[in-house]
């Protein structure tokens, strides 16, 4: 009895441990079973924006932009309720410095990711494979199109230094489509928060065991 009491201490001290650290850094959804939110506020661009279930980085949905002429995006440069500071050092809920996104692209030579801020509205901009548009300044995240899902994590200050984020940009720019998947703003440099609410819940499951 005593050995199992002690096993049980030891690991309600872990769980405690680690829900510590999947709540010492808030993170905002952007993008992540929540894509006809997003097509709703995406009221700019001559893109096709639709919600993919067939083809998405994971979970259920994803986002589809649909390239049929024009400048193949949709956007919107103030999205209702985004005041986001990216700054050095998050310490409030509102604050962070780093966005993780997932995307693909079918066919063409570039996909690119904006966001919108003050200052530089448009000036914050991400690419894989060539920068289509030759919108700039942007920051080319990968020499080739990404053909399969990659998943890019990007230190926002370092990037851009402090800003406001107030819209974005999905921006397939040629080829047939692009798609996005997994976009979250985060204050610390990994998504700690998702890693380790999957972590509790396998230890829990293994107390529930014992």
């Amino acid at each position: 009895m005593k050995y199992r009491l002690c096993f049980l201490s030891s690991s309600m001290f872990l769980l405690m441990l680690l829900s510590c650290i999947a709540f010492s850094s808030d993170v905002v959804t952007i993008l992540d079973e929540n894509v006809d939110d997003v097509i709703k506020y995406l009221t700019n661009g001559q893109g096709k924006p639709a919600k993919s279930t067939n083809d998405k980085f994971k979970g259920n949905e994803a986002l589809k932009i649909g390239v049929e002429g024009g400048d193949s995006q949709n956007f919107n440069p103030n999205v209702p309720d985004w005041k986001f500071e990216i700054v050095e050092k998050p310490s409030t809920s509102n604050e962070f410095r780093y966005v993780t996104f997932a995307w693909r692209k079918d066919g063409g030579e570039g996909i690119q990711l904006q966001l919108h801020g003050n200052p530089d509205t448009w000036g914050h901009r991400y690419h894989g494979g060539a920068n289509v548009r030759n919108w700039n300044p942007s920051i080319q995240v990968s020499k080739k199109i990404p053909a399969k899902w990659e998943v890019h994590t990007r230190d926002l200050f370092k990037d851009w230094k402090k800003f406001q984020l107030t819209g974005i940009a999905f921006s397939a720019s040629d080829g047939k489509a692009g798609y996005w998947d997994h976009v979250y703003l985060h204050q610390g440099e990994s998504l700690v928060s998702v890693d380790s609410k999957g972590k509790i819940t396998a230890i829990w499951a293994d107390l529930k065991r014992h």
